[in-house]
């Protein structure tokens, strides 16, 4: 494929399909994010690109589409992003891949965490929400499998939280799109038995680790406990892989300002033994509702970290779909599922919408969204259903300095692996 335009090259002005480029979002190696415009809303604009010498061309188109074909499946949920159409540009049958997403301005995670030191109830409720996003997923099949602190966002302008990054999530029953032992993630979120699997199979040709919930919850969990543990989880990120043998200490004895039934909770979702874990998501989810009532001192009274009363900054750069894929990410090998299975994937998944679920319309222009069976033949919009959740603005919050924090608290010493 020779494209003299290359994604990642384009600038603000320039039109894709008629978007209207404000400004780059980010690239990798194998793919580019814009931030774009049309119709006076805006969008992330999600290429899938790939080095010119590493052959990955079908891999990550593959994997573009089916972050597309989970998301339209999810997109009912009012903390998921949304995907709105997807096509090729500049050339419709050989050009890039692209997909268009909700464009949510806020922080990840971790930058939330350290901008605007929320108390132990907020981030309680922002944990019910993403649990209720994951436990979603998985209703429709879906699994994440890249669940960490950057990949969730929360919203500048209302505090409401979003699952997003889609990029290595799978479905069940779908094609193989790696080679490996274990799916494409990130070290730190992988449970344990996912470990134990490596150690025992990683020699083992074909040997493919069955992923599974408690897998994803493995991974929301540490992100709670992350939150409860590390007052500055992006300037100071976290370097322990925790999924060995070490056993994390309860987040109160790490941080006195932790709630202990929180604390108690974290631990809960992050048990070595799946069996002792939250046996799904929305148990997960159910057990931090419980704690939403709470109205002690060490729940509502100050920051969880004790920093001053956050101020909210505008945030320097917004965070839409997560991160831009690269090398520091997922591993595409060149080993991709055809077209034809890519198609039968999608028909094949797609027939299991719920029934009622009502037909949506194009935000995008057009009376609807082309067939799936015709992904390349012209731009596929398709609309949110009714739903009185609003779709991700842009915030615009009055900007203000960041608060002094107070010196973090002592962390626990970093385990032999």
């Amino acid at each position: 494929m020779v494209i003299a335009t290359i994604p990642a090259h384009l600038g603000p002005g320039q039109r894709v399909d008629g978007f209207r480029v404000v400004r780059p979002l980010g690239s990798g190696s194998y793919g580019a994010v814009l931030l774009v415009e049309k119709g006076g809303q805006r969008f992330a604009m999600k290429f899938s690109t790939h080095r010119a010498s590493s052959g990955d061309e079908q891999q990550a188109d593959a994997r573009l589409m089916r972050e597309a074909v989970c998301l339209l499946h999810l997109q009912d949920h009012p903390n998921i992003v949304r995907c709105w159409a997807h096509s090729r540009w500049p050339d419709i049958q050989h050009g890039w891949r692209y997909i268009i997403l909700d464009y949510v301005e806020g922080y990840t995670l971790g930058e939330w965490l350290e901008k605007t030191h929320p108390t132990a109830h907020e981030v309680v409720r922002v944990f019910v929400k993403l649990a209720s996003a994951l436990a979603h997923a998985h209703s429709r099949g879906v699994f994440h499998r890249d669940v960490k602190l950057s990949n969730i966002v929360v919203r500048a302008s209302d505090g409401e939280p979003f699952l997003l990054d889609f990029g290595v999530s799978s479905y069940l029953l779908a094609p193989e799109l790696t080679d490996t032992p274990l799916p494409p993630g990130t070290r730190r979120y992988r449970s344990p038995e996912a470990a134990r699997f490596l150690k025992q199979h990683g020699d083992e040709r074909g040997a493919r680790y069955p992923f599974k919930a408690t897998d994803d919850v493995y991974a929301l969990g540490l992100c709670l406990y992350d939150l409860l543990t590390i007052p500055r989880p992006v300037s100071d990120p976290p370097a322990l892989y925790v999924g060995g043998r070490w056993t994390p200490p309860a987040p109160q004895t790490l941080n006195p300002r932790v709630p202990e039934a929180l604390g108690r909770a974290a631990l809960h979702f992050i048990a070595r033994d799946p069996e002792q874990r939250a046996a799904s998501a929305e148990v997960l989810r159910r057990e931090l509702a419980e704690l939403l009532p709470e109205t002690g001192h060490a729940w509502r009274a100050g920051p969880l970290h004790g920093a001053a009363p956050p101020l909210q900054p505008v945030p320097k750069q917004a965070s839409a779909q997560g991160r831009v894929p690269g090398r520091r990410g997922r591993r595409w090998v060149a080993a991709g599922a055809s077209a034809a299975l890519l198609l039968m994937a999608w028909v094949g998944f797609v027939g299991l919408r719920v029934p009622g679920f009502p037909e949506p319309r194009s935000p995008l222009g057009g009376d609807g969204m082309a067939p799936p069976a015709k992904m390349d033949a012209s731009i596929s919009a398709r609309a949110p259903p009714s739903d009185p959740s609003p779709a991700p603005e842009v915030a615009s919050p009055a900007p203000a300095p960041v608060p002094k924090e107070s010196p973090p608290v002592k962390r626990a010493p970093a385990p032999m692996t």
